[in-house]
């Protein structure tokens, strides 16, 4: 047990320290790791959500500190963010297991395939010549939170989203992370309606290894934000992320065929 608790400590440090770096990859590695130990896709998003909310507090503070985040972006991706995580919690925890558990691998898988194309067009993090943003924050925050809930997506919708919109990269992760965890609280008390708080009680030891993993590697993570470009990184998150949901996946073609 105690070494199980280790490696879930470990998986959490891995999944915030790309996250915190890039923008993307926690929510999507930590609930991959989860779903592929066999808790049920809403457990594991849950018990994730819990996690995002001490774990998101640290990357917004240390991206602070290194003068990360757009502060006006930030608050239009709060409330339609939440509107998306109350929608998109509620469906996953109210489909059936036998319907969830394969659309979730599918997604996750996804989220794995998206994360690597959008490491090919990746120019990292060296300074550039950043034209006026265009598009809505608000439109990024809605669906990012919807998809979010079906085991992480935020950062690979928001932070890419905003990066597409002409944002500077750095201030992109940065914003991304700082509204991420209010939305993850919002998520995290409608899944403990709809599943019970006593449901995220049976898997509290484990949630609380990957937190604690994950609280070390935040500020490692958001000084590293201005050291290392992200094309390698992403693209390794997207391939440990296809490989981690592949079997699910295999077997389920295996049932249709």
């Amino acid at each position: 047990m105690d070494f199980d608790l280790a490696l879930f400590a470990a998986v959490g440090f891995a999944a915030q320290l790309i996250d915190g770096a890039i923008g993307m990859g926690y929510g999507v590695i930590a609930s991959s790791v989860l779903v592929a130990t066999g808790l049920p896709p809403a457990v594991a998003s849950a018990a994730v959500h819990v996690t995002k909310i001490p774990t998101g507090i640290a990357s917004a503070l240390s991206h602070w500190k290194f003068g990360n985040i757009d502060w006006a972006v930030c608050r239009r991706l709060i409330l339609p963010g939440i509107v998306g995580g109350i929608v998109g919690a509620s469906v996953i925890a109210l489909l059936p297991l036998n319907v969830i558990r394969p659309l979730a691998a599918l997604y996750l898988g996804v989220m794995g395939i998206v994360v690597i194309l959008r490491a090919m067009r990746w120019h990292g993090f060296a300074p550039v010549a950043i034209d006026a943003p265009k598009g809505r924050p608000g439109i990024v925050g809605l669906f990012g939170g919807l998809f979010d809930s079906f085991g992480g997506g935020w950062g690979p919708i928001v932070t890419t989203s905003l990066i597409m919109q002409g944002r500077d990269p750095r201030k992109a992760v940065g914003s991304a992370n700082t509204a991420e965890p209010v939305v993850a609280a919002v998520q995290a008390a409608v899944f403990s309606f709809w599943l019970g708080a006593a449901t995220l009680t049976t898997i509290g030891s484990t949630a609380l290894a990957i937190m604690i993993g994950a609280l070390l590697a935040a500020p490692v993570a958001a000084f590293l934000v201005n050291r290392l470009p992200g094309r390698l990184i992403a693209g390794a998150v997207g391939i440990v992320l296809i490989g981690i949901n592949m079997p699910t996946l295999i077997m389920l073609i295996g049932k249709l065929l």
